[in-house]
């Protein structure tokens, strides 16, 4: 017989047997059966190793050499699953061997090349080579270290000896696991204070144990068990009958420490443990404060009313029940962190204890600020640094209490008369809960999910408070790239707002920046000008400051971001659909604009929240919080059932985004040669010359790379590219895919670049030069990905006849002015086999020709059937004038960051 084969590394070899967790590999591809045989014991293997089951020793040869290796140590039930494994083996991989020892053989390869992955490093592995020994002690570990078992050690009579030494010191681990027998530990509790707990030693399954019959009845390796259960917890080493049976008695902090400590080591070792049943690691019974606020007589409800002084009263509580100051002392008095309360052991923190006699000793009412009450209710720490369980609120802090903590729902207004289109149900609950933050005085984030609606819902808010009479100006923050959006979306949903944009090398400063403000809504701004013209924006009384991506502050060193909090305003508001990017830290910037205090200061938030949430150490600190946070922030996901229940299946929305400086200088410029070459044009040459310069403008809005045909020049800022790349970072960071349509070809090349090299990851792009199998090889790559992905395609070669569904985000990242065909492209996600909705995002740069025609489609005038009809060939027959105003550039949308 010849048959093909492979020749494996073992690197290779352990990928190979970690990818085979079924029969079927592949579309065609199977294992077979003794591969599969051999992926269940690597697993197993794995498994050892991962619960550090495994020894070092020395293994002799055939020849008689001896060998470092890392074995399995295997205990009873291990032995039960490898004996399993073992009857599994085909017939074929066993032949002339037993199967119990070929499986063993190959656990103990595979046992040894698994520690030695975790182990070796570049310098074990040279000194293991190269190394000078002293000792074949020494040779022994440097070899278990390194890629080669052998030992580099010519006298034989010490590696004997060593053997010998190694075969001794293992004995005790072996005897243990080879015995079918366990011991079993049962603590049973003390009767009350004051009396000892008793530590009982028992063989497994044996209800009663005297001396005699355990001694009788066990053999040598379960006496050599007990005799290593008592290095692991000393008190065992003095085990003797009883009348209660066989066993230690223990003091009340001796049971604490078998409790905490020895019972989780003595399981890991292989023992049996049997604790009480009230008892569970990391579930101290928590010494907590109540309180009781109540207002002074007269105090009047509002933004003010936060800063009066409130009445407030503490009750000490333990296990959720009021403790006198008499009981604290008799818990004390125990000096164990096991105390006997109310009939029953429980585990205490004795500094809680402590600190609770303190409280209980000095004053018992005092006054605070209603902010601070505020801050306990939602969990900041109260006196002594202890939990605060409970705050309850008299006169107006209780309903104020209840809504804010969610128990009572707040009211919802209706939409503002004023606004200009239809708020879901979910939005009316956004705008209407900013609304009760506002009369409260208090900041809040809007994290709603990208597309449904943060910027209307800011809008309808802002409406609102116009409608109550608020004069003073909103000083809105954000990305340039979304400035041009606001002003769009302000226009079409709030035109009673009057917004002015404060950017670019005209923009007003001192005298003249007060006055141009009177009179003004809302003045939008970049982040960059936070804090270029942060002595002009500090002048002005702003009635309320809003952050769009507001995730640009989550750095609070940086200059926008202390600009951001040093600015005055009545109220604050961020909008993200990330508000945590990185870690917990971006959240304490966030609060910290939105509510100075409410997370303490920077160097408490990393002590009590930050380092124990990242550590891990603390589960609890992310639940103090969420509970401390959750009321200031409102986030609704697209999977949300209500939020479904609220949106169409398929959700449009038009993203407005900016020229740069360089755009803006090739677009008047592409715009200036074209006048000049119409002024005489006629017939089919001026008709060429307007459809070129359509494409050209086109291009620029796209990218000055685009237009200049320079692949390298990509590198430069275009406001689309950077409005997509943020999109579709919040798009992966969700775990979603995305396709991004365009009409042309080479801008769909050049966004493959680009977008490779922004996020790293393959960006396959479809276009009409693909072969057929090409094709379908992307479009399943991309169906099958578990990992987020964008999908790049053409306009004309991904519009038909493709199934994508793995994407739930459609980008037409430039315009064909035909809804038909783009209805076409975006079926592409949003078809039969589609789950989520669709959310499609298309692109235009404001004040072009982009936006104007898309206002023209929009609005349903006559021109626009024209071009939706016949295609911009109709462009062709309007006059110079007329083409004029079509194609000119508004000057408000120009945006160069690095400029301002």
């Amino acid at each position: 017989w010849r048959v093909s084969a492979a020749s494996l590394t073992w690197k290779q070899a352990f990928t190979l047997l970690g990818a085979c967790q079924e029969r079927r590999l592949a579309d065609g591809v199977f294992a077979g059966e003794d591969l599969l045989a051999f992926a269940r014991l690597f697993r197993f293997a794995g498994s050892l190793v991962a619960r550090g089951r495994f020894l070092p020793a020395l293994v002799r040869r055939d020849d008689g050499c001896l060998e470092a290796r890392w074995q399995a140590s295997l205990d009873p039930p291990d032995r039960r699953r490898l004996e399993t494994l073992a009857g599994c083996l085909p017939p074929l991989l066993t032949l002339g061997t037993k199967p119990w020892h070929y499986a063993a053989a190959l656990l103990e390869e595979l046992t040894d090349h698994l520690v030695r992955v975790s182990v070796v490093t570049t310098l074990s592995r040279s000194h293991a080579e190269h190394g000078k020994f002293y000792s074949a002690h020494d040779a022994w570990l440097a070899a278990l270290r390194g890629e080669n078992p052998v030992i580099r050690w010519e006298t034989g009579d010490e590696l004997d000896d060593l053997h010998d030494a190694v075969a001794l010191w293992r004995r005790p681990v072996e005897s243990r696991e080879a015995c079918d027998d366990a011991l079993l530990f049962e603590l049973e509790e003390a009767p009350a204070p004051g009396q000892p707990w008793f530590l009982h030693v028992r063989l497994s399954g044996a209800h009663q144990t005297d001396r005699a019959s355990f001694i009788a009845g066990a053999d040598e390796a379960l006496l050599i068990a007990l005799g290593q259960a008592g290095m692991l917890f000393a008190p065992l080493a003095k085990a003797e009958m009883h009348p209660r049976g066989l066993g230690c008695m223990l003091s009340s902090d001796e049971a604490h420490a078998f409790l905490n400590a020895a019972a989780p080591l003595l399981e890991a070792a292989g023992y049996g443990v049997s604790l009480p049943a009230w008892w569970s690691r990391n579930a101290q019974k928590s010494v907590t404060l109540e309180a009781d606020a109540m207002p002074h007589a007269g105090a009047s409800e509002g933004p003010q009313a936060l800063e009066q002084k409130v009445a407030l009263s503490w009750t000490v509580t333990l296990d959720g029940q009021p403790v006198s100051r008499e009981e604290l002392e008799a818990l004390l008095d125990s000096e164990s962190p096991l105390v006997f309360f109310r009939g029953r052991w429980i585990e205490v923190n004795v500094r809680q204890l402590q600190e609770a006699l303190r409280v209980t000793q000095r004053k018992q009412t005092a006054s605070q600020s209603a902010l601070e009450v505020v801050r306990l209710a939602l969990g900041s720490a109260g006196r002594g640094g202890l939990e605060v369980s409970d705050v309850r609120g008299g006169g107006w802090l209780a309903p104020f209490l209840k809504r804010l903590r969610g128990e009572q729902a707040f009211d919802l207004l209706p939409p503002p008369a004023a606004f200009c289109g239809e708020l879901r149900p979910y939005q009316v609950r956004g705008f209407s809960w900013l609304a009760f933050l506002r009369t409260w005085g208090f900041g809040g984030c809007l994290a709603d999910d990208m597309g449904l609606g943060k910027t209307i819902q800011t809008l309808a808010f802002l409406l609102h408070e116009k409608a109550r009479g608020e004069r003073r100006p909103v000083l809105l923050a954000a990305p340039m790239s979304v400035l041009g959006n606001w002003l769009r979306e302000g226009q079409r949903f709030a035109p009673d707002l009057r917004m002015r944009l404060h950017h670019g090398a005209q923009r007003w400063h001192g005298d003249s920046f007060a006055r141009e403000t009177k009179g003004v809504d809302v003045v939008l701004t970049s982040y960059h000008l936070l804090y270029r013209d942060y002595a002009d924006l500090r002048k002005v009384g702003w009635a309320g400051i809003v952050l769009d991506e507001a995730q640009n502050i989550k750095n609070p060193d940086t200059r926008q971001a202390q600009a951001a909090r040093a600015l005055q305003a009545d109220y604050r508001i961020a909008l993200t659909g990330t508000p945590v990017e990185n870690h917990v830290g971006d959240l304490w910037s966030l609060m910290d604009f939105l509510n100075p205090g409410l997370l303490g200061k920077r160097a408490v938030f990393r002590e009590v929240f930050f380092r124990p949430i990242q550590s891990g150490i603390d589960p609890g600190a992310r639940t103090r919080l969420r509970r401390l946070t959750a009321p200031f922030l409102l986030r609704r996901l697209k999977t949300d059932k209500q939020i479904i229940a609220d949106l169409p299946e398929k959700h449009e929305g038009t993203v407005t985004c900016t020229l740069t400086r360089e755009q803006a200088h090739l677009y008047e410029e592409v715009l200036e040669q074209f006048r000049r070459d119409a002024a005489d044009a006629e017939g089919i040459a001026r008709r060429g010359l307007i459809l070129s310069v359509l494409t050209r403008l086109k291009q620029v809005c796209n990218h000055p790379a685009h237009y200049l045909g320079q692949p390298q020049a990509m590198a430069r800022p275009s406001g689309k590219l950077q409005r997509l790349e943020e999109m579709l970072e919040e798009i992966f960071e969700r775990g979603e895919s995305a396709l991004i349509f365009t009409q042309y070809a080479e801008m769909g090349a050049l966004l493959k670049q680009r977008l490779c090299e922004t996020f790293g990851r393959d960006m396959p792009f479809l276009h009409g030069g693909v072969p057929r199998k090409a094709r379908d090889h992307m479009v399943r790559a991309f169906q099958e990905s578990a990992e987020p992905q964008a999908f790049v395609l053409s306009l004309k070669a991904g519009g038909i006849g493709l199934n994508l569904t793995r994407a739930s985000h459609v980008f037409h990242y430039d315009r064909w002015w035909n809804p038909a065909v783009e209805d076409q492209a975006t079926d592409r996600a949003f078809r039969i086999g589609q789950t989520r909705n669709v959310m499609v995002h298309k692109f235009l740069c404001g004040g072009t020709l982009e936006e104007r025609i898309d206002d023209m489609i929009a609005h349903k005038s006559a021109l626009a059937d024209e071009i939706v009809t016949s295609g911009e060939v109709f462009l062709t027959e309007l006059s110079n004038d007329e083409l004029d105003q079509l194609l000119r550039l508004s000057e408000t949308v120009i945006a160069d960051e690095v400029g301002e």
